[in-house]
């Protein structure tokens, strides 16, 4: 018998059986041992996937090779539809710290002028040198078996998900400043749609393992772009037999986010289940799935615009879901900021050729909304932003829809012209990149006065670079739209999609000017009169949202964030002012409306009593902060009698401990409000 004969002659194992091929083995199904393809693959037109594994169930060591397994054409292009009985989404296991899988060769991303590089890179036409690829032999791709079963996991999770669309479908219907292109997550959304639907439900668990094979493998490889490059191209370079670990993974954020608002009792969350927590279960079950993709990505070493669209959504998921102040959230903040300049994405370059002009526009709405992020997360907390603007280009992506971006050509040059000097469109139209503009332009204000707020650096000239910066953000205010300023709109309407963002691009005006006079008068003592009138502002509009709740969507988390960062600060000025006047004769140098006051104070308080729910993230600070504003709140409405010779001792006492221009410090635990527990972080 020939060597050719004997490789096709059915080998037996040491127990004397027929040996199957590795697709049956792995499906516990019936091999018929053909050599060279056995009969059942064949029938599934997977010829490329049988072979016989000399000794299947031998460990292999760390550094032996894994085998990939290509996904077939035909399973990709396939319309055919499985039926499943898989009603739930199944469990994810917890993640694991794997090898990276990037390779020795693997861009480095954005190197800038000082690089090690940069010489050389700007003499380059001087150069005539052209360096030779390499002939070295291409590394063999490997996956080990833990990282492999994850990705079997989240796809399984995903296959078992299909009320995915629903939720991604309500969630760019309800919000206007989406970062993912609508037109991107559509095509991610279909592709992966059909591939599951070309999956034969009979042998989905191996499939399933060579589709994750494969998306690890295309993760490894890095994303490429050129000038002409079309929509389609583009989206296919990351969809299909091109699927990567970031696109896919973008789908989870997205519904975890409208999860997060959507009523508990929702008929297509619910789907029949008696179980109370069956909404809570799957944001977390979403959450998981998004921090496992999250990981596989890390390992990859990958940096693309992709990237920063998940960790961008994944870090709103975080902050809504385990609260503002959460250190997860903060630290994948980091994370986002690193991927946003190793991929080059904080400069604006005209002329490139590696980008077409729609792609470069949404990497430019990334970079601002992460831009605005930051400062916000960054006031929230006290800590010094990420970002600094003296390193980053400082221009606005154009007020322009994603269908005449991608439309280009002749109808985008038409579209251009028609913008007004300052970016907007003269329409009054509501593009995904509206909001995103006026929230970058608000956000450089907000650096500028976080600069003077946290910095340890105080101009001796306070006044007036406070006044500069207040002039810079009053000019780009009354520059903007009408119909994109809250402050202009003639009713309230929160059945329209972005109300609220509309709200907090306000807030967000307001605040800045309430911490730039903060500051003024910590360092001069001057300015109380403008601090009350902008903080009772802030606190009218806060209370205002305790009226806008609708039963279709659960806003909570969100009235718990305007709470937090515009109410609270605002209303414990007004507060804490009320109570030292009480303590000292008058007349006072800033004339309140007491009884004005004390009424919205004491809605406010009753607001922290329930705008945040058990198992929010922000529920145990609100619950601390209603029981410091109570007391003080108690105070002045009840004050205790005070004998005559002490009166100087309580007042300096006050005083010491109110330190109310900076109510970061305030000492709660003070004689004057004995409470043992302070803030929760």
């Amino acid at each position: 018998m020939t060597d050719d004969r004997r490789s096709r002659s059915p080998a037996t194992r040491r127990n004397g059986t027929l040996q199957s091929c590795e697709p049956c083995r792995r499906s516990k199904q019936r091999c018929d041992h053909a050599r060279p393809v056995c009969r059942r693959c064949a029938a599934k037109r997977i010829n490329n996937q049988c072979f016989y594994h000399p000794a299947p169930m031998t460990r292999r060591r760390p550094s032996d090779a894994t085998r990939i397994v290509a996904v077939a054409p035909n399973r990709l292009n396939n319309n055919s539809r499985p039926t499943s009985n898989a009603s739930s989404p199944g469990s994810l296991g917890s993640t694991r710290l794997y090898a990276p899988l990037e390779r020795p060769s693997a861009l480095t991303g954005y190197l800038g002028s000082t690089s090690y590089t940069a010489v050389l890179a700007e003499h380059r036409s001087e150069i005539p040198f052209e360096p030779e690829e390499s002939t070295d032999s291409a590394p063999v791709f490997s996956v080990e078996p833990d990282r492999l079963q994850a990705g079997l996991e989240v796809l399984r999770f995903l296959y078992n998900f299909p009320v995915n669309r629903v939720l991604i479908n309500k969630f760019y219907v309800r919000t206007w400043n989406a970062v993912v292109p609508k037109i991107v997550i559509e095509a991610i959304v279909r592709s992966i749609q059909q591939i599951f639907d070309a999956l034969d439900p009979n042998d989905l668990t191996s499939q399933l393992q060579d589709l994750a094979t494969q998306i690890f493998h295309n993760s490894s490889r890095p994303m490429t772009t050129h000038q002409s490059t079309t929509i389609e191209e583009y989206c296919s370079s990351f969809t299909g037999s091109n699927f990567r670990w970031e696109s896919l993974a973008n789908i989870f954020p997205l519904c975890g986010q409208q999860l997060v608002i959507t009523p508990d009792n929702d008929p297509d969350i619910v789907q029949g289940s008696d179980d109370p927590r069956a909404k809570d279960r799957l944001l977390e079950q979403v959450t998981v799935a998004s921090a496992i993709c999250l990981g596989f990505v890390d390992q990859a070493s990958s940096s693309n615009e992709l990237l920063a669209f998940l960790q961008y959504n994944d870090v709103m998921l975080r902050t809504q879901q385990y609260g503002d102040s959460s250190y997860q959230a903060w630290r994948r903040l980091g994370d986002l900021i690193a991927t946003i300049y190793a991929a080059g994405l904080h400069l604006d370059t005209e002329g490139v050729d590696n980008c077409p002009f729609f792609l470069r526009q949404w990497r430019r709405g990334c970079f601002t909304a992460t831009f605005y992020m930051d400062k916000m997360m960054a006031t929230f907390v006290g800590r010094p932003p990420f970002m600094n603007h003296r390193y980053c280009t400082m221009v606005a992506p154009l007020d322009l829809s994603d269908d005449v971006l991608i439309a280009g050509g002749d109808a985008l040059s038409q579209a251009i012209s028609e913008l007004d000097s300052s970016g907007w469109n003269r329409k009054g139209q509501y593009h995904r990149m509206s909001l995103n503009r006026l929230r970058f332009l608000l956000a450089r204000s907000r650096e500028e006065a976080l600069e003077i707020a946290l910095g340890t650096y105080k101009p001796h000239d306070l006044i007036q670079k406070s006044n500069k910066i207040k002039d810079r953000l009053r000019s780009v205010w009354e520059t903007t739209p009408d119909h994109l300023r809250y402050d202009r709109q003639v009713h309230e309407d929160t059945s329209e999609p972005g109300w609220l963002i509309l709200l907090y691009t306000y807030l967000d005006y307001l605040y800045t000017c309430f911490l730039l006079q903060r500051a003024v008068i910590k360092q001069t003592n001057t300015g109380l009169d403008d601090l009350c009138d902008i903080s009772r502002q802030l606190l009218a509009i806060a209370i205002r949202t305790s009226t806008s709740r609708t039963p279709l969507m659960d806003l909570d988390r969100h009235f718990s964030w305007i709470v937090l960062t515009y109410g609270l600060p605002s209303a414990s000025v007004l507060l804490l002012e009320l109570l030292r006047q009480s303590h000292r004769p008058g007349p006072h140098p800033v004339v309140l409306p007491r009884a004005e006051l004390i009424r919205n104070l004491s809605v406010f308080v009753s607001f922290l009593s329930w705008v945040s729910r058990p198992g929010h993230g922000n529920y145990h600070t609100c619950k601390e902060a209603e029981k410091k504003l109570s007391y003080i709140l108690d105070r002045l409405l009840d004050p205790q009698p005070v004998q005559a010779g002490v009166v100087d001792d309580v007042t300096s006492g006050l005083d010491n401990f109110l330190d109310w221009s900076n109510y970061n410090i305030w000492d709660f635990t003070s004689d004057l409000m004995p409470l043992t527990d302070g803030f929760a972080s």
